[in-house]
């Protein structure tokens, strides 16, 4: 049980660019889960809809949790965004669409698409083992995140940036963040913060 570590190791105001250091990341990696996990959140009926055809198997959820008045307990929601109207969608906005796509379809292009909301791709995988420091990679944990528009592992608020986060073991340490964000260009910015 636990979280990984999440390390801001990139911040810019171009999503492009914020895509090429993350994919430098990956590519540092040892291994790559097949699957990349994308997910944004929509404040708009059309923005709905276009991320639904973008990730047409995505799961919708509400971005604020709504719970029964009554009993307290937390409501699921139903919504079916092809066969909803829009009033439907309306009444349940800000939503978060999120779904797993094949890693290697993660392009450019699917990155702008997202919009200008928060939204992240996250790569899964295992850092390489270190032998000079002993430090070994934890397929759990380890992976690359890029959050677009905003500066948090577990998305949030909007910001103009976006951040790129390495992702390690509980146990890592500083040192081998470090170590990793140089082998791709990047440094470590900011406290650690809690991961996936």
């Amino acid at each position: 049980m636990g979280n990984s570590r999440a390390y801001a190791v990139f911040r810019t105001t171009d999503a492009d660019e914020a895509y090429a250091r993350a994919r430098r990341l990956v590519a540092l990696l040892a291994e790559v889960e097949d699957e990349a996990y994308v997910e944004a959140e929509v404040r708009t009926v059309g923005e709905a809809r276009r991320i639904a055809r973008l990730l047409p198997d995505a799961a919708v959820d509400r971005v604020e949790a709504a719970c029964d008045p009554v009993t307290g307990e937390y409501l699921d929601l139903d919504l079916v965004l092809d066969a909803a109207g829009d009033d439907e969608i309306r009444a349940e906005l800000p939503l978060c669409l999120s779904a797993e796509v094949p890693a290697a379809t993660v392009g450019p292009e699917l990155v702008r698409a997202l919009g200008d909301g928060p939204s992240g791709v996250d790569w899964h995988g295992r850092w390489p083992d270190d032998p000079e420091t002993g430090a070994r990679g934890f397929g759990k944990y380890d992976g690359v995140q890029l959050v677009l528009h905003g500066d948090r592992a577990r998305i949030d608020a909007w910001t103009p940036h976006h951040t790129v986060f390495l992702h390690l073991d509980k146990w890592a340490d500083l040192p081998r963040a470090r170590k990793l964000a140089a082998r791709a260009g990047c440094e470590v910015l900011g406290d650690v913060q809690i991961g996936w």
